[in-house]
């Protein structure tokens, strides 16, 4: 029987600790959804409604209660793991030891010392340092305990879940500043105890927490697709296993190690999981060939397949994780988002990465078409997502071989794919971009494509000069805002030092691509509207041999030198995207 209980945050709280298990996932809110909760508490705060005491729904938390106990002085608590709602209790935890360290800075003449002892009370039990809320899961664990007892920020942020965490800090105690330059400190606190309410399911049967979770969470609330799919696939783990206890737990040691992984994945980079749970679906579905799953098909596929075989839980759970590996590979490529902006090329990517039917050779030789053709098509041809589908999608699908294929061709799926990407390519001719690089401005319109375009031909004029631009001063322009990289040689403000070198069309001649080079952020603000002999003495001192090359090859900087060096630069982009010599 479920038993759910109308509570406060405060009765939330009493006599139970909570902890967030490896095999969910780790703190995601951002900002914005931080901002929602802000606005409701302050909306509330200043409702005109003095009839009865205000309050304010939070949200359903369902918890699994494995009736585990821990006593701290005399008081016993019950140990139980969120299942839901672990973001919304995460932040107002985080909240509480906002308004800790605000009142601890104000606290003249003991002023404050019962709140500040009932938060510390809450949020941190006895001298073990046992906090109210543990997280299990991810390298984020000891951030958000190092914050809730030290009150102090992560030394680094190299995850999605510590910029996470670390923004939640930041945006609570911001938050706690600009209520207290309008409202008395203890109001805020007051009311986080008492007018938000919650309704609280603790299940002891975990079978019944995914039933609930997935119940709850079908109804339109933006609950994340990894997230419902995981409840998904442990709750048919439960129903399937036909009360047979030793192959349950062996089913769930793999599941949680597996969703463990999963998780840790996605704490490192933001990954959408609706790709995660389509891509995976699409790729393994025999009958799904020309477009990538949507969503509630691919859920409605993926529990299918499960349920007319319980075993198939971790098969599908595996896929997951690769699928999630690979997409966090991608997102990880800093040099390669021009090529992953489209979703049917990061699709074919993962296919490739992930098919069984080709030799590491093969992979890399594909993986190289695949980049060519790809940026052939939606760089320079500048094509949008809506180009391609079904070619990228049915190549990736039938380079994974789950497909109906008879076997006698599946030594023949790394032929026909590289097949396909060259005809892909050749439908593209290479003489038609010079049209399309000369006509349309590249600054403004492209924008990782540039810095792309751009970092190819630095590397084939270092190879040519044998100087390399080290990998470390790459990473740091890649990781720079493009405005801050690409350089104007001709400037984007009219200046005295270049009066007649373009006439008309200054707009054109400012963002073509003969006008632009890639130039560290420091070195781009210093040349700014220099004249051109100022501009070349910058370049020289750059270690970019396409920055050096522009003092080399001209003498001055005109329209007609812009002209020059566009078509120059076609050339390159004729000859590096060439496959099979067209």
């Amino acid at each position: 029987m479920l038993t759910p209980k109308y509570l406060s945050f405060d009765e939330l709280l009493q006599k139970r600790l909570f902890e967030i298990p490896s095999y969910q996932r780790a703190y995601s809110w951002d900002t914005k959804q931080r901002k929602d909760l802000f606005n409701d508490i302050e909306k509330l705060h200043n409702s005109n409604d003095t009839t009865e005491r205000k309050s304010h729904f939070m949200a359903t938390v369902v918890c699994h209660n494995d009736n585990r106990n821990e006593t701290y002085d005399t008081e016993l608590y019950n140990v139980v793991n969120i299942v839901d709602g672990q973001q919304r209790i995460t932040t107002l935890i985080i909240l509480l030891k906002a308004i800790e360290k605000k009142l601890d800075a104000i606290n003249q003449d003991n002023k404050y010392n019962r709140s500040l002892n009932y938060i510390r009370d809450i949020l941190v039990k006895d001298d073990n340092k046992r906090l109210v809320l543990i997280q299990t899961n991810h390298s984020s664990s000891t951030i958000l305990r190092e914050y809730l007892i030290q009150g102090t920020y992560p030394r680094e942020i190299n995850t999605h879940a510590a910029k996470a965490l670390n923004s939640g800090f930041k945006d609570c105690e911001s938050f706690v500043d600009d209520w207290c330059e309008k409202y008395e400190i203890t109001d805020l606190l007051i009311l986080i105890r008492n007018d938000l309410y919650f309704i609280l399911h603790i299940i002891e049967d975990e079978a019944t927490v995914y039933t609930v979770f997935e119940v709850l969470n079908s109804r339109g609330l933006a609950v994340d697709w990894l997230d419902k799919c995981k409840s998904m696939l442990m709750g048919i783990a439960f129903e399937q296993s036909n009360n047979n206890r030793i192959m349950l737990e062996d089913k769930l040691h793999w599941l949680r190690e597996y969703w463990t992984r999963i998780y840790e994945e996605i704490g490192v980079l933001n990954i959408d999981g609706k790709d995660i749970v389509t891509f995976t679906a699409t790729l393994y579905n025999p009958h799904q060939n020309s477009k990538i799953m949507k969503i509630d098909a691919a859920m409605e596929y993926l529990k299918s397949v499960c349920i007319e075989d319980v075993e198939n839980v971790l098969e599908v759970s595996k896929w997951l994780y690769d699928v999630t590996h690979q997409l966090k590979l991608i997102e990880q490529n800093n040099k390669k988002k021009a090529v992953n902006k489209v979703i049917q090329a990061r699709f074919l990517q993962v296919a490739i990465k992930l098919s069984s039917h080709i030799s590491p050779a093969e992979e890399d030789e594909l993986l190289k078409i695949w980049e060519l053709t790809t940026f052939r098509v939606f760089g320079l041809y500048r094509k949008d997502s809506r180009h391609l589908v079904g070619e990228y999608v049915r190549s990736g699908h039938f380079i994974m071989g789950f497909d109906t294929t008879p076997n006698q061709y599946a030594n023949a799926r790394f032929v026909k794919t590289k097949e396909k990407l060259i005809e892909i390519a050749h439908q593209h001719p290479l003489k038609d971009i010079g049209r399309i690089l000369k006509e349309e401005k590249s600054y403004g319109i492209w924008n990782s494509e540039l810095r792309y375009f751009l970092y190819h031909y630095e590397k084939e004029l270092s190879k040519n000069q044998n100087f390399y631009f080290s990998e470390k001063n790459w990473d740091i322009i890649w990781s720079k805002n493009i405005d801050n990289t690409i350089e104007h040689i001709y400037p984007q403000q009219d200046s005295d030092n270049w009066k007649g070198k373009v006439i008309k069309n200054k707009d054109y001649y400012r963002h073509v691509l003969g006008n632009l080079i890639l130039l560290p952020s420091r070195l781009n603000s210093k040349a700014s509207n220099s004249d051109f002999k100022t501009k070349v003495e910058i370049y020289n001192s750059s270690d970019i041999n396409a920055a050096k090359e522009i003092g080399q090859l001209y003498s001055d900087w005109d329209y007609q030198k812009i002209n020059t060096r566009t078509e120059h630069l076609i050339n390159f982009a004729q000859s590096f995207w060439s496959i099979d010599g067209k």
